[in-house]
């Protein structure tokens, strides 16, 4: 099998200065749960199970399209319960703070597009990291927060586009961070750089991601030094 393997310059101030034009990662994109946020795999679990969806359908997309009035309203009701329960357990990823320090240190701008629901977004980003100090807090600056009224939502490519037409980058220049095949999907299809952050539960997505850490802030490595991307891989 041949590799088209893309090299990735350093996406420091001082390697943007040295090397203007050169490709490298402009800015990040995160999913939210199991990314910024701790796992809900046992909230996703309850979902399904209680909503009663079957093998090989998404379970947004089976609510959205496969169920119709009254019980389709019963679904959405069940998901809000659900994830509103999932919120109490909700903490920030370990080495969070130091990767955002990072891209603020070297002005790379950060987004979120996540499949939850706005309020879970709200509550993160008020409740969750208004409990980190002051100097920390500033570092959540993600503009925008794509939450799952955004249609078509991931695995569609559409909302990492859209972020790439309102920050002025191609999508070759930002990176897409989540823990699930979507999150993945959505960044490959947009033509982005994927990153699975890998946990024992989802190592099977490892084959359509660019690059694979086990911690999040082991980015720093990859936007510091730059890497070498398999653009060959297919979504």
């Amino acid at each position: 099998m041949t590799f088209d393997m893309v090299r990735y310059y350093p996406s420091t101030k001082d390697a943007v200065a040295a090397y203007p034009k050169a490709l490298r990662i402009r800015g990040v994109v995160f999913d939210m749960d199991g990314t910024l946020s701790s796992p809900i795999d046992k909230h996703l679990h309850k979902m399904r199970v209680v909503i009663k969806v079957p093998p090989g359908h998404r379970t947004l997309e089976y609510v959205d399209t496969c169920l119709q009035g009254e019980e389709r309203e019963w679904a959405h009701k069940k998901l809000i319960e659900i994830e509103t329960e999932a919120l109490e357990s909700m903490q920030i990823s370990e080495g969070l703070v130091p990767l955002l320090r990072f891209l603020h240190e070297h002005s790379i701008p950060i987004a979120i597009i996540t499949r939850n629901n706005s309020m879970a977004v709200d509550y993160f980003l008020k409740t969750v990291v208004g409990k980190l100090p002051k100097e920390e807090q500033r570092l959540f600056a993600f503009d925008p927060a794509i939450d799952r009224s955004f249609k078509p939502a991931k695995p569609a490519p559409d909302a990492m586009l859209y972020i790439s037409e309102k920050w002025g980058i191609p999508p070759e220049q930002l990176l897409m961070v989540g823990d699930h095949g979507d999150d993945l999907l959505c960044g490959l299809r947009a033509g982005s750089v994927s990153a699975l952050l890998r946990y024992e539960h989802n190592t099977q997505f490892e084959n359509i991601a660019h690059i694979v850490v086990d911690k999040i802030d082991q980015l720093v490595n990859q936007l510091e030094h730059g890497f070498e991307a398999n653009m060959t891989i297919i979504a």
